[in-house]
């Protein structure tokens, strides 16, 4: 075995003993944890993934306390922010001490400050990383985790590819583990879609609108496909800087009749608007300061109620998406490959409900809230028996 295998294969071997005494843990204590969580900005309805964790470790009987750096929108909220109480659980002055909790987690890398030197913390650091934190920040920011990769105890980023980055910018393979965004199934349940003869074909995008997004492509290929399906419809629900922009290109396109604009939902009324829509479309590029997605969630709750999926091949979408089986994977920018896909969709309905399970049973294996956060409460304590 050459030092490379061995080395994977040390790394291996530590991460499932890393997770088997954490489960044998779990098993036989299940002693509550007190984690200090670190938010870039709280509550805010368009990001749900730190909540999951939050509402998991709360429902796994853990104490969590939310330090957000920023405050959010205390008025339009998700209902797992009232159901839980998290109001009640966010500060937003750092305490003098750590030395009440076991575990602090970072939930943005780009946030982190080293609280071993300024609160001389003794317990446990682990950092996610999600995206910008992990590619952009990066870009602008070299080296920026070197002494974070001595000083930290774990990091969970959401794919593999942002695994490989980590890797690449030196953290030992020892402190990594691919924890997975994850969704609450119970809000977001499966429905067999099918195309309908006549009617309104309704496709849909979610998500912030900005560059990585590339919701640019899937306009310019809405207005060729209409050509040829003049019964289509394009709903893009989200906010962001480049959302007048996109609005301008509408209209400059004479689709102000066709693409309709909303902002932000609860998830009860988006998990309604994908269960009234039959194909998901999330173009995403690599922006020019290479800010890049992990996995987006809007992906994974789209296959989850069965709505089939179009994606690029970016960052962490191939680990999500089986090309043809579970949905669709182009290239970045490319209108030519989105439109195809989508023609190719419409013209066999017959391969919808083959895909639709596909991509739901994918979802409930490795992207379901309950699953990923037992996965997590192991993982942390395992953290702790080291």
């Amino acid at each position: 075995m050459n030092k490379k295998c061995f080395l994977i294969f040390e790394s291996a071997v530590f991460l499932f003993l890393l997770f088997a005494a954490g489960s044998i843990f779990c098993a036989l204590s299940k002693k509550p944890m007190k984690i200090f969580m670190f938010v870039s900005c709280f509550p805010k309805i368009n990001n749900v993934s730190a909540m999951n964790q939050i509402t998991g470790l709360i429902d796994r009987g853990h104490h969590v306390t939310i330090y957000s750096f920023e405050k959010g929108d205390f008025v339009n909220v998700q209902r797992d922010v009232i159901k839980y109480n998290l109001i009640n659980r966010i500060i937003f002055e750092l305490p003098t001490s750590f030395d009440d909790y076991d575990i602090v987690m970072f939930q943005m890398g780009h946030k982190l400050f080293d609280i071993r030197k300024t609160h001389n913390f003794k317990g446990k650091i682990v950092v996610c990383l999600r995206g910008h934190d992990i590619t952009s920040f990066l870009k602008s920011h070299p080296h920026a985790y070197d002494e974070y990769f001595k000083s930290c105890d774990l990091f969970l980023p959401v794919c593999k590819a942002f695994r490989s980055l980590l890797i690449k910018e030196g953290c030992s393979r020892n402190k990594i583990i691919v924890q997975h965004s994850c969704i609450d199934r119970s809000k977001f349940k499966f429905r067999k879609k099918h195309l309908p003869r006549h009617g309104i074909i309704k496709l849909v995008s979610a998500g912030r609108i900005v560059e990585k997004k590339g919701l640019i492509y899937s306009i310019l290929a809405f207005e060729r496909l209409l050509k040829k399906y003049p019964n289509l419809r394009y709903t893009i629900i989200g906010d962001g800087e480049l959302k007048d922009t996109l609005k301008y290109v509408v209209t400059m396109l004479g689709l102000r009749n066709k693409i309709k604009f909303i902002t932000w939902l609860l998830h009860e009324q988006y998990a309604e608007i994908l269960n009234r829509s039959h194909i998901f479309v999330l173009p995403s590029v690599t922006a020019h300061n290479n800010n890049q997605e992990g996995i987006a969630n809007v992906l994974k709750e789209a296959m989850g109620v069965g709505v089939l999926v179009l994606a690029t091949e970016h960052s962490g979408n191939s680990e999500l998406i089986e090309d043809g089986v579970s949905g669709f994977l182009v290239p970045e920018r490319d209108v030519d490959a989105i439109c195809k896909a989508i023609d190719y969709m419409l013209s066999s309905p017959e391969k919808w409900a083959r895909m639709q399970i596909a991509a739901a049973k994918k979802i409930e294996i490795e992207f379901d809230k309950e699953k990923e956060n037992d996965k997590l409460e192991a993982i942390l304590y395992g953290l702790l028996k080291k």
